[in-house]
């Protein structure tokens, strides 16, 4: 049973390293700087995840002083040192930063499921009357309706127009449409069978119809048709409408996340 168990354990730990390093992919910073393992980002303060140090590479810390190092990188991009800690950073690093002053920020989960699970639990078959548009490259419409869904000024759209551009892995930018109103947006990033769901969004003044449900059911559709069998996404804990919809949706837990900034 002991050997059994540890397996276990070892696949979970390789499969939570294999998802921060698609993840990864999915939001590649302005700037970056690789010390051995770990990998500084920088993107002038726009979204945590594009501004943290990326520690989800096993146990394993960088040599030398691997904190000045990065004060002395975020420095330089006028940034707060911030770390991005997962359950495959360090193990103790966690502790590491606490003791150092660093406090904890935005607790969040990854969710994995089945491409085929996630289609079955999100069909349904009154959904035909929604127009749906796929394209393999944002365009400056679509992104208008991503920020004003998730409430973002305009002030984000260089960051957003440049992180989008650079994404390498095969990619589809969604939108969902109803009597020629977008009611939804959602990207799909597909890389080694894997596919990240990002920049899900609905139009505020229709949440609570059902409309995240098809949203999701286009996008485990066209991912699964381009090789993803699995799929995984990042949710902030405390965003309770969502997780309910991603478990309903077939989504189970797979790790934990957070952020520690001086």
């Amino acid at each position: 049973m002991y050997f059994q168990k540890n397996s276990l354990t070892n696949r979970t730990d390789e499969l939570i390293i294999q998802i921060e390093k698609l993840a990864l992919n999915t939001w590649p910073a302005a700037s970056t700087f690789t010390s051995e393992h770990w990998i500084y980002r920088a993107s002038g303060g726009i979204t945590k995840r594009a501004n943290s140090v990326w520690t989800a590479a096993g146990d394993f810390f960088p040599e030398g002083d691997w904190l000045a190092e990065a004060v002395r990188f975020y420095s330089f991009h006028g940034l707060p040192v911030r770390y991005h800690i997962s359950d495959a950073s360090p193990k103790q690093l966690d502790n590491l930063l606490e003791a150092h002053g660093y406090l904890k920020e935005t607790p969040c989960s990854v969710m994995i499921a089945q491409s085929d699970v996630v289609i079955k639990k999100t069909l349904s078959e009154s959904d035909h009357h929604f127009h749906v548009t796929v394209r393999s490259q944002h365009k400056d419409e679509w992104l208008t309706h991503f920020l004003k869904m998730e409430g973002f000024g305009e002030e984000r759209r260089t960051f957003y127009n440049k992180l989008f551009a650079d994404i390498e892995p095969q990619k589809g930018f969604f939108t969902l449409e109803l009597d020629g109103l977008c009611v939804a947006v959602g990207s799909s990033i597909v890389e080694n069978g894997w596919a990240g769901f990002i920049n899900v969004a609905v139009n505020p003044e229709l949440r609570g119809r059902g409309i995240g449900r098809i949203i999701l059911h286009e996008l485990a559709v066209w991912s699964r048709n381009h090789g993803a069998d699995g799929l995984y996404l990042q949710v902030i804990n405390d965003n309770e409408p969502a997780l309910k919809l991603y478990s309903k949706a077939g989504f189970t837990p797979l790790y934990q996340y957070h952020y520690r900034i001086k």
